[in-house]
């Protein structure tokens, strides 16, 4: 492990703040601004810069004020899920009488669009489909409702290929014909901005008799799906994700949001975007993951009733836990697989009996256990389904726009980002895939077998405290391209002991002071530490909260055997710039 100290310049406007440490995190996150600390709502980029925006709220409006059905077509991820319930929802505020939604199955119709469902969407008499967070590359899909007159609105946010959906409005800032400053946006991020768009059109009508509806109502879907979605936190999403967390925090969140924080056993006045990542979006990711009849997520988030969001809020519960007991199990098979490949750029594992829905988590782990490109594959049936992961510098997205014009019909569906994607191929198919995958990869990746992370310098021994860590938490929220701090320390190792077979706790000493610190799901070799050990050991330091009760808690994101001739690099090459603590042992 490699430790690369962050190390911006400050800028003078942060001179306002008294404590350096906090100085030194914010202009290594690139801010520039005091206002860009505090990420006020109020600043929020306008709508204007949309491509088609003005195209696609006219028609929202006017299919509002005439009564029309419209049909919110999400996604099963969190994404989308949220996205669908703000759409529903949002546009009943609005004044829509007549909407619903459809959610494809994970297992029984796939990621997207697909004339299938919008032959449903027909046999419901639908007049309008929004879709949310899926719709840019399901063309055959929206040509066929355009033929059975349904209009089609798409509000996207994945990436585009050179030719666009027969649309009558497409909504995704990754146009390259759009001009909006911020191309991070979610997909409920995006309907987000049409909803606010189509409601000033009514306003401005004269549509409501009576005070207009207030969006801001719907601003903890859209804070649970920019976190959910791990888009990076610019400015505009984290003044979306913070105002959304501060409605959270006073209970102005939908009744689901606050029956699964009964389960997940967090106070909703201290919510973070940990907790959503943690506790939140697991939940309303495990129905999808494993086998439903039913899509009880969708419903809770939906759900205006407090005892029926606890019934289904305690089922999510449950399906968690099924989805970790069949994670750990196909980890475990999917590990062994990729040991077999260890003498390659990239991975490409595939199990039968593996869920499909799991994929995505199994290609998660692997990336970070072997630090490459991964490709996870289940199905039992002539057609399977793959889900990526991947490494910087080798987008996913490109690559698989370059492996479908070089091998046509060897895909036979994908889509995605740039650091994860998904496609579908015949299992006939998949040794050419590996093969080809693996050629890519030969010729684009470096891979470096020592791992390197940053961090935000070494932390004074004085700043180990609850005091600090709330103080620390203030300037978030923390979250991918807004990271949250790490700092890296040496320490003694003065003790260790394993929680539930997964987890470390360690005490760690430098000299001066100790401290307890927890690592989460430790490998083997990290819960066989010895007592004496010398390590360097990256960390956040955060408040636990369990209830009324606070205490501090340094987690572990990595520790290694500390080497005094190991090498420490520093952001601005600079070597002598290291504080003097980092050699503490």
């Amino acid at each position: 492990m490699k430790i690369k100290r962050r190390n911006n310049e400050v800028d003078a406007s942060l001179n306002v703040i008294e404590n350096a440490i906090i100085r030194n995190v914010l202009a290594n996150r690139n801010i520039t601004k005091i206002e860009d600390v505090e990420a006020d709502i109020r600043g929020l980029l306008h709508y204007r810069d949309l491509k088609d925006i003005d195209i696609a709220s006219n028609i929202l409006k006017e299919a509002i004020k005439s009564d029309k059905r419209i049909i919110v077509f999400g996604d099963y991820d969190v994404d989308g899920m949220t996205g669908t319930a703000l759409g529903v929802l949002g546009l009943r505020s609005l004044g829509a009488k007549n909407v619903d939604y459809l959610i494809p199955s994970r297992y029984a119709s796939g990621y997207g669009m697909s004339i299938e469902l919008v032959k449903v969407a027909i046999d419901k008499g639908v007049d309008l489909i929004v879709t949310v967070d899926n719709g840019i590359s399901c063309h055959e899909a929206i040509s066929f409702a355009r033929d059975n007159n349904i209009d089609v609105i798409v509000t996207d946010h994945h990436d585009i290929t050179d030719v666009l959906p027969n649309a009558n409005a497409i909504i995704n800032p990754k146009r390259q014909d759009c001009d909006f400053p911020s191309k991070n946006l979610c997909g409920a991020g995006v309907l987000f901005y049409l909803l606010i768009a189509t409601r000033a059109l009514l306003v401005d009508d004269n549509f409501y008799k009576d005070t207009p509806p207030q969006l801001n109502s719907f601003l903890d879907l859209v804070a649970i799906a920019t976190i959910g979605d791990v888009v990076p936190l610019d400015i505009n999403n984290r003044r979306l994700v913070k105002a959304g967390l501060n409605r959270i925090k006073k209970g102005l969140c939908q009744v689901g949001i606050k029956a699964l924080s009964t389960f997940a056993k967090f106070d909703l006045k201290n919510i973070t975007t940990h907790n959503i990542s943690f506790d939140i979006c697991p939940r309303l990711n495990a129905a999808s993951r494993i086998y439903l009849p039913d899509n009880p997520s969708i419903l809770l988030l939906l759900s205006q009733d407090e005892d029926e969001a606890l019934n289904l809020a305690k089922r999510l519960d449950y399906c968690n836990k099924r989805r970790h007991d069949y994670e750990k199990v196909f980890l475990a098979e999917a590990i062994d697989e990729a040991k077999t490949q260890e003498h390659k750029k990239s991975l490409v594992v595939f199990k039968e009996h593996w869920l499909s829905g799991l994929s995505g988590l199994l290609a998660s782990r692997l990336k970070d256990q072997f630090q490459k490109p991964v490709f996870v594959f289940a199905g039992d049936g002539e057609e399977i389904t793959g889900s990526a992961r991947s490494v910087t510098n080798f987008p996913l997205s490109k690559i698989l726009n370059l492996i479908n014009e070089k091998h046509e019909g060897l895909l036979i569906r994908f889509g995605g980002h740039a650091m994860a994607a998904g496609v579908s191929i015949k299992v006939s198919n998949l040794e050419k895939f590996k093969e080809i995958f693996e050629e890519i990869a030969n010729e684009n990746l470096d891979i470096k077998e020592e791992s390197v992370i940053e961090t935000d310098g070494s932390l004074p021994n004085e700043c180990f405290n609850i005091e600090f860590a709330k103080l620390l938490a203030s300037y978030g929220p923390y979250g991918h391209g807004f990271e949250e701090p790490l700092f890296d320390n040496t320490f003694t190792v003065l003790d260790s002991k394993i929680l539930g077979s997964r987890h470390l706790r360690l005490r760690l000493s430098n000299g001066f002071i100790t401290i307890t610190a927890l690592k989460f799901r430790a490998t083997q070799r990290e819960m066989s530490i010895q007592e004496g050990t010398v390590v360097d050991v990256v960390f956040a330091i955060t408040v636990d909260r369990y209830y009324d009760q606070e205490k501090l808690l340094v987690r572990v994101e990595e520790f290694d055997y500390h080497d005094s001739n190991s090498i420490l690099i520093n952001c601005s090459d600079d070597i002598e710039d290291i504080d003097d603590d980092l050699l503490l042992s």
